[in-house]
Protein backbone atom coordinates (compact mmCIF):
# COMPACT_ATOMS: atom_id res chain seq x y z
CA UNK A 1 0.00 0.00 0.00
CA UNK A 2 2.92 2.59 1.05
CA UNK A 3 4.08 2.24 -2.90
CA UNK A 4 0.53 2.56 -4.11
CA UNK A 5 0.12 5.88 -1.83
CA UNK A 6 3.49 7.32 -3.12
CA UNK A 7 2.87 6.62 -6.61
CA UNK A 8 -0.51 8.09 -6.51
CA UNK A 9 0.65 11.38 -4.62
CA UNK A 10 3.74 11.63 -7.41
CA UNK A 11 0.60 11.00 -9.81
CA UNK A 12 -1.16 13.72 -8.72
CA UNK A 13 1.67 15.89 -8.54
CA UNK A 14 2.29 15.41 -12.44
CA UNK A 15 -1.42 15.94 -13.06
CA UNK A 16 -1.36 19.36 -11.64
CA UNK A 17 1.83 19.87 -13.67
CA UNK A 18 0.32 19.02 -16.86
CA UNK A 19 -2.95 20.67 -15.82
CA UNK A 20 -4.83 17.64 -15.98
CA UNK A 21 -7.86 18.16 -14.56
CA UNK A 22 -10.07 15.32 -15.35
CA UNK A 23 -7.31 13.09 -13.93
CA UNK A 24 -7.00 15.01 -10.53
CA UNK A 25 -10.85 14.63 -10.23
CA UNK A 26 -9.85 11.35 -10.54
CA UNK A 27 -7.52 11.21 -7.44
CA UNK A 28 -9.36 13.32 -5.09
CA UNK A 29 -12.43 12.67 -2.73
CA UNK A 30 -15.28 14.97 -3.81
CA UNK A 31 -15.75 16.09 -0.41
CA UNK A 32 -11.70 16.95 0.23
CA UNK A 33 -10.83 19.22 2.63
CA UNK A 34 -7.74 21.30 1.62
CA UNK A 35 -6.56 23.88 4.14
CA UNK A 36 -3.51 26.48 3.01
CA UNK A 37 -2.04 29.58 4.21
CA UNK A 38 -4.28 31.69 1.85
CA UNK A 39 -7.20 29.66 1.63
CA UNK A 40 -9.67 26.34 2.75
CA UNK A 41 -11.60 24.86 0.32
CA UNK A 42 -13.60 21.81 1.68
CA UNK A 43 -15.10 20.13 -1.87
CA UNK A 44 -12.59 19.12 -5.11
CA UNK A 45 -14.21 21.38 -7.22
CA UNK A 46 -13.27 24.30 -5.31
CA UNK A 47 -9.73 23.14 -5.26
CA UNK A 48 -9.47 22.33 -8.96
CA UNK A 49 -11.03 25.67 -9.47
CA UNK A 50 -8.50 27.13 -7.25
CA UNK A 51 -5.94 25.02 -9.10
CA UNK A 52 -6.76 26.18 -13.02
CA UNK A 53 -6.23 29.89 -11.47
CA UNK A 54 -2.53 28.98 -10.71
CA UNK A 55 -2.07 27.64 -14.64
CA UNK A 56 -0.97 31.45 -15.75
CA UNK A 57 2.23 30.83 -13.51
CA UNK A 58 2.57 27.53 -12.92
CA UNK A 59 5.45 25.58 -14.67
CA UNK A 60 6.12 22.15 -13.17
CA UNK A 61 6.14 20.48 -9.82
CA UNK A 62 9.39 19.15 -8.79
CA UNK A 63 9.42 16.46 -6.01
CA UNK A 64 12.25 15.48 -3.82
CA UNK A 65 11.45 13.93 -1.13
CA UNK A 66 8.00 11.39 -0.49
CA UNK A 67 7.31 10.04 2.92
CA UNK A 68 4.48 8.08 3.67
CA UNK A 69 2.73 6.64 7.02
CA UNK A 70 0.13 4.61 7.02
CA UNK A 71 -2.72 6.55 4.65
CA UNK A 72 -0.99 9.40 5.33
CA UNK A 73 2.01 11.13 2.84
CA UNK A 74 4.29 14.04 3.31
CA UNK A 75 5.48 15.71 -0.16
CA UNK A 76 7.97 17.93 -0.26
CA UNK A 77 8.37 19.66 -3.97
CA UNK A 78 9.79 22.74 -5.58
CA UNK A 79 6.73 24.50 -7.27
CA UNK A 80 8.28 26.24 -10.62
CA UNK A 81 6.73 29.07 -11.47
CA UNK A 82 7.96 31.40 -14.67
CA UNK A 83 7.65 34.67 -12.63
CA UNK A 84 10.83 36.23 -11.04
CA UNK A 85 10.63 34.13 -7.71
CA UNK A 86 11.09 31.08 -9.64
CA UNK A 87 10.95 27.89 -7.91
CA UNK A 88 9.29 28.01 -4.41
CA UNK A 89 9.72 24.99 -1.49
CA UNK A 90 6.11 23.77 -0.48
CA UNK A 91 5.01 20.86 1.52
CA UNK A 92 1.71 19.09 1.52
CA UNK A 93 0.54 17.03 3.79
CA UNK A 94 -2.42 14.30 1.91
CA UNK A 95 -4.52 11.77 3.80
CA UNK A 96 -5.37 9.16 1.39
CA UNK A 97 -9.01 7.34 1.74
CA UNK A 98 -10.75 4.70 -0.01
CA UNK A 99 -7.97 5.41 -2.62
CA UNK A 100 -8.56 9.10 -3.16
CA UNK A 101 -7.04 12.19 -1.91
CA UNK A 102 -9.54 13.49 1.54
CA UNK A 103 -7.25 15.94 3.12
CA UNK A 104 -4.71 18.13 1.89
CA UNK A 105 -2.58 20.74 4.48
CA UNK A 106 -0.48 23.01 2.11
CA UNK A 107 2.33 24.42 4.04
CA UNK A 108 4.83 27.39 2.51
CA UNK A 109 6.74 30.90 3.14
CA UNK A 110 4.25 33.03 1.82
CA UNK A 111 6.93 35.90 1.66
CA UNK A 112 8.12 34.83 -1.50
CA UNK A 113 4.77 34.29 -2.61
CA UNK A 114 3.52 37.68 -2.50
CA UNK A 115 5.42 38.41 -5.95
CA UNK A 116 3.81 35.02 -7.26
CA UNK A 117 0.94 36.81 -6.74
CA UNK A 118 0.77 40.02 -7.48
CA UNK A 119 2.02 38.51 -11.07
CA UNK A 120 -0.85 36.17 -11.33
CA UNK A 121 -3.11 39.24 -10.80
CA UNK A 122 -1.11 41.12 -13.47
CA UNK A 123 -1.48 38.63 -16.50
CA UNK A 124 -5.39 38.80 -15.02
CA UNK A 125 -6.02 41.75 -15.89
CA UNK A 126 -4.29 42.04 -18.92
CA UNK A 127 -6.25 39.03 -20.25
CA UNK A 128 -9.55 41.30 -19.28
CA UNK A 129 -8.12 44.50 -20.93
Amino acid sequence: MNHDLKKMTLDYLDAVTKKDLPRLERLLAPDLKFVGPAMTRTTAQDYLAALSRLTAIHVANKPSRVFVDGDEVCVIYDFVTDTPAGSLPVIEWLHFDGGRIRAINLYYDQLPWKGVLDEMKRRSTEQMA
